[in-house]
């Protein structure tokens, strides 16, 4: 009987088929004949059908077999049970036979279609390989039809360099009764995993250097695959120049120096659990289509601490990257010295080289957390979490989140979380003559109270977000950033432009800026595009322009959230209402003023670019409220374990941790205690909940 079910018609295009090299070969020699002309054969050929379901909700697998000399369809149920659909279906032979496959749920709603058009012969057939792609799922179904069908144990297994594991094949006939018989043994990536004949059904595998290998053993043109993942290599606290990378890991330099030349494009190293205490350099080079990452160790803790590894008596570099085309991911860099009144404490993090990313790092507690030269090309900085950075001068703070610069660009600085520096948040900068700031692209940043562990923090002159130095910006992008100010603290939140610079272009567009003496401050530029921006201050100065000639500025439906008639809009060097300044200016003719703050929360959710699971999250709470619903469907897979971080307490107990059931998750925002600087500051961090919070959530399998 035919399942009840609904169904959308398969989109054969969309199929991929792979067929082996046996399968070509005998295919091939039947396309030549026709041994049954136009009549149904009376010969008929069991086939073993097995698809991997593991990963889907596939309860069941029908089989169709149509053919032009086949007057009806014939139909196949194929069982699931244990992750696999495992079954025979019976088929004349001959030419031109269309086989399809269809999986379905529990409730009968097709999930996945495939077909392939062979010619089946009498007695043995090699095996024929093809892959269900998914109609209302995600995953696609590998499955294979042929005379034997052969698994090998374990599927699965991840090795460190040098481990060796054994393998089993086990070879079942078409009536599904084991086969005792000599395999063949092979490897397609031998340089990552050898494999070697132990038996007539044994193999043993070596692991030789990082990477995915897939181990087939190979019976009657069946083969059964199995997936060796090599690890990478390794760097831990204890490690040594003379270790292996493997077993016995390298120290930190030595790692990131190549490993005596072991770590090539395209590798990983990972760096174990513990503290690092030696400045280090990164000479790692990969290619475009096979960075070098280098990445905490998953479920450990891997901490480099720059106390005492520069220098004294200037500020150094502690991590410095000169080799091009790598990726730094998910480890922490900070500087446990408690002096925070010298301008020594070293900058953390410094790119010196093109094509770089720095991914889901922590920096906190150095000088400047990441610094850049103006010569790299092509570096991205994202899903960083930034706070405490710098040190207290006499007369302000300094030490700032991020410093960029670049003389031709790309740079990226997208989706980091920056608070609580001595200094700027985003410091978009350069000094005459030292640099050049082009091609700079900061998007979807979370800045807030950078500035606020200032001596005097209502007069800090250090913004959230600089953008401008002593040499002209060139095509730059501020979008979708997000930045907050505590009260009576804070002067410029955002700084667009520098002193008397004349800037070339910029876009300032959907940023969400809340706070400070004056919201936004707009020096000179020849080309400023501002729309769609939404300015908050009960006391601020909404926006600042300090230019006379306004021809390239275009300022369009931009959202003040301030009574209009408050002399809250500056001009050149006086302040005026909402109306009479748009009059004077000429700009912002679609701009709004309105007297009152929103009524419900704004929430405001960023997707982390490289880890699934993970996002941002930015909550201004305008009514107060003990918790904010928070819809987490985009992120977090229903059934997975949650948990949600106060980033002003990162490394604390979560806010939020459980089983995700599906949409809204109530966000507590009573506030914690932020971390304070190592070393102490002369003002505390301040408190923001349950005003304004921002959160990571992170997400894995339960």
């Amino acid at each position: 009987m035919r399942l009840s079910h609904r169904r959308r018609g398969p989109d054969i295009g969309r199929i991929r088929v792979v067929v082996t090299l046996a399968s070509v070969l005998a295919l091939g020699s039947c396309l030549e004949r026709d041994p049954t002309g136009s009549r149904p054969s009376s010969v008929t050929t069991t086939l073993l059908v097995r698809a991997d379901v593991t990963g889907t909700a596939v309860a069941t697998v029908v089989v169709d077999v149509t053919a032009p000399d086949i007057p009806a369809t014939l139909v196949f149920n194929v069982p699931v049970a244990q992750g696999a659909a495992l079954g025979t279906i019976t088929v004349p032979a001959g030419s031109n036979r269309t086989i399809a496959l269809r999986a379905f749920d529990a409730g009968g709603v097709e999930t996945h279609s495939g077909s392939v058009t062979v010619n089946i012969q009498p007695g043995t057939n090699p095996t024929i390989a093809l892959v269900l792609m998914p109609v209302t799922g995600s995953v696609p179904i590998n499955a294979t039809l042929g005379s034997f069908a052969v698994t090998v144990t374990p599927a699965v297994r991840a090795l460190m360099i040098g481990d060796t594991v054994n393998l089993t094949a086990t070879i079942l006939d078409a009536g599904g009764q084991p086969v005792a018989a000599q395999v063949d043994w092979g490897t397609l990536i031998p340089a990552v995993a050898t494999v070697v004949s132990t038996g007539q059904q044994t193999g043993r595998v070596t692991a030789i250097r990082p990477g995915r290998a897939t181990v087939v053993a190979t019976y009657g043109g069946t083969a059964g695959p199995a997936t060796i993942v090599v690890a990478g290599w390794y760097a831990a606290p204890g490690g040594s120049s003379n270790g292996d990378g493997s077993s016995q890991p390298w120290d930190l330099q030595t790692a990131l120096s190549g490993g005596h030349g072991k770590v090539q494009p395209g590798d990983t190293v990972w760096l174990r659990g513990g503290t690092y205490t030696s400045a280090v350099t990164s000479t790692l080079t990969g290619t475009a289509a096979a960075p070098i990452v280098v990445r905490q160790f998953p479920g450990e803790r891997a901490m480099l601490d720059a106390k005492g590894g520069t220098s004294s008596t200037s500020r150094g570099d502690f991590f410095s990257v000169i080799g091009s085309y790598s990726i730094f991911w998910g480890f922490e860099l900070m500087d446990s010295d408690p002096n925070r009144t010298t301008d020594t404490r070293p900058n953390l993090l410094v790119a010196n080289a093109s094509h770089l990313k720095f991914v889901n790092l922590i920096l906190h507690d150095g000088g400047i957390a990441f610094f850049m030269y103006p010569d790299p090309v092509d570096i991205e900085i994202t899903g960083c979490v930034i706070y405490n950075n710098g040190w207290q001068q006499p007369d302000f703070g300094n030490g700032h989140g991020l410093y960029l610069k670049s003389l031709t660009g790309p740079v990226y600085a997208r989706d980091n979380i920056v608070f609580n520096q001595f200094g700027y948040g985003i410091h978009v900068f350069t000094i005459a003559g030292t640099g050049g700031l082009t091609n700079i692209h900061v998007e979807g940043n979370a800045s807030f109270n950078n500035g606020a562990v200032d001596a005097n923090p209502s007069n800090s002159p250090n913004a959230n977000i600089l953008f401008g130095g002593s040499e002209p910006v060139h095509n730059g992008s501020l979008v979708s950033n997000m930045t907050y100010f505590s009260p009576n603290v804070g002067v410029h939140n955002l700084l667009l432009g520098f002193g008397t610079t004349v800037n070339t272009d910029l876009t300032v567009q959907n940023n969400y800026a809340v706070g400070g003496e004056t919201v936004a401050d707009v020096g000179w530029w020849q080309s400023l595009t501002v729309s769609g921006n939404s300015l908050f201050g009960s006391t601020s100065e909404m926006i600042w322009l300090r230019e006379t000639d306004l021809s390239g500025f275009q300022l369009t439906n931009n959202r003040y959230y301030r009574d209009p008639s408050a002399a809250a809009w500056g001009y050149i060097n006086q302040d005026y209402s909402f109306p009479t300044w748009q009059g004077l200016t000429g700009v912002g003719a679609t701009d709004q003023a309105v007297a009152s703050n929103p009524t419900e929360p704004r929430v405001f959710v960023r997707p982390n670019r490289y880890e699934s699971g993970r996002a941002n999250i930015v909550v201004y709470n305008w009514t107060s409220q003990a918790t904010v619903p928070v819809d987490l469907s985009g992120i977090v897979q229903v059934g997975n374990h949650y948990q949600v971080q106060n980033v002003q307490d990162f490394f604390g107990a979560p806010v939020l941790s459980g089983s995700y059931g599906g949409g809204l998750v109530n966000i507590p925002m009573t506030g914690v205690t932020p971390v304070a600087p190592i070393g102490g500051s002369p003002t505390p961090p301040p408190q923001t909940g349950p005003d304004f919070g921002v959160f990571v959530v992170t997400s894995a399998p339960s």
